[in-house]
């Protein structure tokens, strides 16, 4: 139940930021890779548990990645110059790949 309201505070955090910047759309999709991650650790750690004892590991994770990604908002606030760079050089990296 902790790390569930983590995460839930985590996602909260994201789209106050990203609506501070005019940018839900952001938070949307961050919380849409959170989703897609939770899924990746609940069924890796289905199946290593049938062979380990695997405890909160998934959960830490889980939690690990939402603080990251509320950060990463926040500093997206803090240095908006800086995350534009990046999102330029990841636009190009994609049109590379395509």
């Amino acid at each position: 139940m902790t790390s569930f309201l983590l995460v839930l505070g985590c996602v909260a955090f994201m789209f106050a930021i990203y609506g501070v910047r005019g940018m839900p759309g952001r938070a949307v999709a961050d919380t849409a890779l959170l989703v897609i991650f939770i899924g990746a650790v609940a069924i890796a750690q289905f199946v290593l548990g049938q062979f380990f004892e695997t405890g909160n590991t998934g959960n830490v994770l889980v939690v690990g990645l939402a603080a990251l990604l509320a950060l990463d908002s926040l500093y997206g606030l803090m240095a908006p110059e800086r995350q534009k760079q990046r999102d330029k050089k990841l636009r190009r990296l994609m049109k590379k790949r395509a």
